[in-house]
């Protein structure tokens, strides 16, 4: 049995896999990360919950994975794959950076979980992921062999490129509270609550942002503008850094909250490339529609650590 848990800055799930057969999760649990000390606590609550012993565990973390360690950015956890084994009596821990389970996770997914937001005619093996939520999560997917090839990256932790006064103005006001203005201090749940807080004086939730801007409020629409703009930015810029000819994923909790808007400022702000224009007109983008690609992602690289030979799994969309 295969312990899969996707742990970010605001939820856990964690679920059980089967090590052969069907790649269909048991006991699945989404448990809020802050009510846990670390991942030791969380994992052990989720055990007795789940009245299981599985052999192996992999785990998705919102953080870079440094040889057999992992900070996580917004919790402030420390993981260490060696610390868990003896205390959850696994054989084996893998740490996984949660994008790069995500990105694992799109091999895994069917056609029906994709929505393409913006046509395109994919070609190369070289796709991108990013996945705002807590924070911003990139990763890059490399379909030319299988198994894939799969790069995490702390892309969300670059600096954020301010492209008009208004996104001038508020870069100076998060360079005052924050010092250092990455792409996830305005990409983000946080990002979107900081951004509307900067317009309106008013602190709120990014989902009640998200509510109040459907329903006219003039500093939530400008704010989730904003996001969705910059987010449409980001994306593209990914796109040309790595020539992702085959396709943009787009993961995470606040994406599809900010669909209304693709088509305003998204899809825009995506093309804006000036000469390179024509190349990311042929690049499709998809939102991901599964509630936990990353579990999935999870447990299929789990599989594929253990397979010993090529055996076929569900491929890419």
């Amino acid at each position: 049995m295969i312990l899969a848990a996707d742990i970010g800055g605001t939820k856990a799930r964690l679920a059980l896999f089967p090590e052969k057969g069907p790649l269909r999760p048991r006991k699945l649990k989404v448990l809020a990360s802050r009510d846990f000390r670390g991942v030791l606590s969380l994992l052990k609550a989720y055990l007795r919950l789940a009245g299981e012993s599985p052999r192996l565990a992999v785990l998705a973390l919102a953080g870079p994975v440094l040889g057999q360690k992992v900070h996580l950015t917004n919790l402030g956890w420390t993981v260490s794959a060696q610390a868990l084994k003896g205390p959850l009596r696994l054989e084996s821990v893998i740490l996984l950076n949660d994008l790069e389970a995500v990105a694992y996770g799109v091999m895994a997914l069917s056609r029906q979980h994709f929505e393409l937001v913006k046509p395109g005619r994919p070609r190369g093996a070289v796709s991108a992921i990013v996945a705002p939520g807590t924070g911003l999560g990139e990763a890059i997917l490399i379909r030319k062999n299988w198994p894939p090839v799969v790069l995490p990256t702390e892309g969300g932790h670059a600096d954020f490129p301010a492209d008009s006064e208004e996104e001038w103005r508020l870069y100076r006001r998060l360079k005052e509270r924050y010092g250092h203005v990455s792409l996830e201090r305005i990409i983000s749940g946080p990002g979107l609550s900081a951004v509307f807080e900067s317009f309106s004086g008013e602190s709120l939730p990014p989902e009640e942002i998200v509510r109040q801007a459907t329903e006219g409020n003039p500093y939530a629409e400008k704010a989730v503008r904003l996001v969705a703009r910059a987010l449409g930015r980001e994306a593209g810029n990914l796109a040309l850094k790595t020539l992702a000819l085959s396709g943009v994923y787009l993961a995470g909790g606040l994406a599809p909250a900010l669909r209304p808007w693709f088509e305003t400022e998204f899809i825009p702000a995506f093309l804006e490339k000036g000469r390179v224009r024509k190349i990311l007109e042929k690049v499709p983008v998809r939102l991901i529609r599964h509630p936990y690609p990353a579990l999935l992602g999870a447990a299929l690289y789990a599989r594929l650590l253990q397979s010993e030979s090529r055996a076929r799994f569900p491929k890419g969309r």
